[in-house]
């Protein structure tokens, strides 16, 4: 092999070296081999001109990965984060709060994952010593009344016939809920998360079968959240 050819394939991988990190981390030592590989043969089969063209493209390449990686970064930190995406745990606090009669819950969290409409939330935990969970709950945020029922459609036993839901997004870090049946409220719930996204404070007034109710409780944000893939 010719010191000419020697000096293009060591030069080809300076400039293969030069791409941006994350480019080279996805494609490896690929386009550095690549350079001792080609460039001998682009020499036998096409000469100078094969050579020019070779280097020209990656000359090319080397500004538009630059320009693809600092753009997917760019859009990275524009991205906006769901403050209520996640799993939140209750926590001990002073503005906590349980109805008289009714078993304090020895653990309970809840999660919300977006939907085309709000939120799926679904509510669990630990009362007595057993597993608990709630019925899961679409949570519309649009403003507009609709029949309460479950996720499939279905009536949900004993709640009125006839009874609607509705909840709307008062601002970014706040969640309004209700449902109400023949003019009267059945129960009505806020969930507020704090400037720093770190907490959620949920409010919950209603009739339950023991009569009026209300319920205040602080979750803290679950981090790293288990439910989603993290590295």
């Amino acid at each position: 092999m010719s010191a000419f050819v020697v000096g293009c394939s060591r030069m080809y991988r300076r400039m293969a070296h030069a791409f941006p990190r994350d480019f080279r981390a996805t494609c490896g030592d690929g386009l550095e081999q690549l350079g001792e590989d080609v460039v001998p043969r682009v020499w036998q089969q096409h000469g100078a001109v094969g050579m020019l063209a070779l280097f020209a493209d990656l000359a090319l390449r080397l500004p538009y990965e630059y320009l693809s990686c600092w753009t997917g970064r760019l859009k990275e930190a524009a991205m906006t984060v769901d403050p209520f995406e996640g799993t939140w745990r209750a926590i001990q606090s002073e503005a906590a709060q349980w109805p008289e009669g009714q078993p304090r819950p020895q653990q309970t969290c809840l999660r919300f994952e977006l939907t085309n409409t709000g939120y799926l939330m679904v509510a669990y935990g630990v009362v007595n010593g057993q597993a608990a969970a709630e019925r899961p709950q679409s949570i519309a945020t649009d403003g507009r009344r609709r029949p309460l029922l479950d996720l499939g459609g279905r009536p949900i036993p004993g709640v009125p016939a006839g009874a609607m839901s509705y909840g709307s997004r008062t601002d970014p870090q706040t969640l309004e809920i209700g449902a109400e049946a023949d003019g009267q409220v059945l129960g009505a719930g806020t969930y507020k998360v704090s400037p720093d996204g770190t907490t959620l404070t949920v409010t919950n007034k209603g009739t339950g079968l023991k009569g009026p109710f209300e319920v205040v409780v602080v979750f803290e944000r679950v981090v790293p959240d288990s439910s989603q893939p993290h590295g």
